[in-house]
């Protein structure tokens, strides 16, 4: 008889096209079929007989396979690519108003940046997101261990790579391109929506984890990586579902920790960026120097106007201060809109991260949004002056193949998730 339960199954699943829903109603019907027959055997119905009634109380093969494969297909999000597809496309604007030799090529090595940036988020979305969920332990293990390199591993010469340093910060050059401590956001991503998603992280594991790799973030040093990092820690951390009380020594336990990290910021920090800090404070008093950029994109995004200023040029601000150069060039409709568009795609992302049942694909979402946030949020408010001005880039706007590749990978792991969203069966 098991034979005729195989035969069911095998007719029900040559109706679904997608292997991965073919893989999910296999399980679920296997586990309803043996649970109806569990059922009829302890009311006294012989296994045989019982296991054909199971099978004909599911009723027909054909209609549960065409049910299946409408209600399982995969889903694609056509709202956040399409806001991913405008808001990358832009990219290209700070590029064409480059003044300075070096930047001559860069609109055509930032368009493929872009292609690749796209290329990379739908292959992403391709990959079974599930299945990263095993390794969680390992990605820690690689990302502290790279971060460790990169601390105390500088100038050696590897094949196809080395350590350098610039302006005082160490990366990893690999075929001419430079990897930082932010290239490990994924792999930080990963461990953390894996070991949140949990039934019952321990507090004190997530202190250590997260005190041990904030400090070697500080010790790069490089502020806005750890000012990232520290948001991707907190939003997961507080996101989870829990009682009242839970919540309560949560957010304490934050507090605490935000707390330590500005402390070890404040006695880590080097000499020129508490320097850069009074700069900050007080712009007017320091024109010439720690004040000059604050007082200089104030002038910028004044002097923009509704529809852009051709008359001067400021010259090439293609990274962190994309946004500057977008409102200086293209004025403040343009820079609007563009901020719209910003503001939309984290409401989507928060949106989806509703939808989803499963605990690591939430939790994941809850980090892309938080990896993109931070930056968003940051790089917006210090070209308006509201943050000290640090190296912080406008994600799929600033120029540069890391970050847009980086970023590019985010949304694909939101793609991947929301694509499997009706695929989580519990049973």
């Amino acid at each position: 008889m098991s034979n005729q339960k195989e035969h069911f199954l095998a007719e029900v699943l040559q109706y679904i096209k997608s292997k991965e829903a073919k893989e999910a109603v296999y399980k679920e019907l296997n586990y309803h079929l043996k649970m109806s027959k569990l059922e009829l055997v302890s009311k006294g119905t012989p296994e045989n007989e019982a296991e054909e009634r199971s099978i004909k109380q599911m009723g027909s093969p054909t209609e549960l396979g065409t049910h299946f494969n409408r209600l399982y297909r995969p889903k694609f999000d056509w709202k956040l690519f399409g806001l991913f597809f405008i808001i990358i496309l832009m990219g290209i604007l700070p590029t064409l108003n480059g003044q300075e030799p070096y930047f001559d090529d860069s609109y055509l090595k930032q368009t493929i940046y872009i292609v690749l940036g796209i290329v990379v988020a739908i292959s992403v979305m391709l990959l079974d997101y599930r299945k990263l969920k095993r390794f969680g332990w390992l990605y820690l293990v690689a990302a502290i261990s790279i971060l460790l390199a990169l601390h105390f591993i500088t100038d050696m010469p590897i094949k196809g790579a080395a350590f350098i340093e610039i302006n005082g910060v160490p990366y990893l050059n690999i075929l001419g391109f430079n990897f930082s401590g932010s290239s490990l956001f994924p792999l930080f991503l990963l461990f953390w929506a894996s070991y949140l998603s949990k039934e019952k992280p321990k507090i004190i594991v997530i202190i250590c984890v997260y005190l041990i790799s904030v400090l070697l973030f500080f010790a790069l040093p490089n502020f806005s990586e750890a000012l990232i990092y520290s948001a991707l820690v907190f939003s997961l951390f507080c996101s989870q579902q829990t009682t009242k009380k839970v919540s309560y020594k949560r957010i304490g336990a934050s507090l605490g920790l935000i707390a330590t990290v500005v402390c070890i910021f404040w006695f880590t920090v080097e000499d020129y960026q508490r320097i850069r800090l009074l700069g900050y404070l007080n712009p007017d008093d320091y024109p010439e120097n720690e004040g000059y950029m604050y007082v200089l994109l104030k002038k910028i995004i004044s002097e923009g106007g509704w529809f852009g200023n051709n008359e001067n040029t400021i010259g090439a601000l293609t990274h962190d201060m994309a946004f500057a150069n977008i409102t200086y060039y293209y004025g403040w409709v343009l820079s609007g809109f563009l901020f719209t568009l910003l503001v939309l795609l984290l409401y989507r992302l928060i949106v989806i991260s509703t939808q989803i049942k499963d605990r690591f694909g939430k939790q994941l979402i809850l980090g892309v949004c938080a990896l993109l946030a931070a930056q968003f949020v940051y790089n917006i408010g210090m070209t308006f002056g509201i943050f000290p001005i640090i190296s912080m880039s406008l994600p799929f706007i600033s120029y540069g193949l890391i970050s847009t590749v980086f970023n590019s990978f985010l949304i694909g792991i939101v793609l991947s998730v929301y694509r499997r969203k009706d695929l989580v069966i519990n049973i």
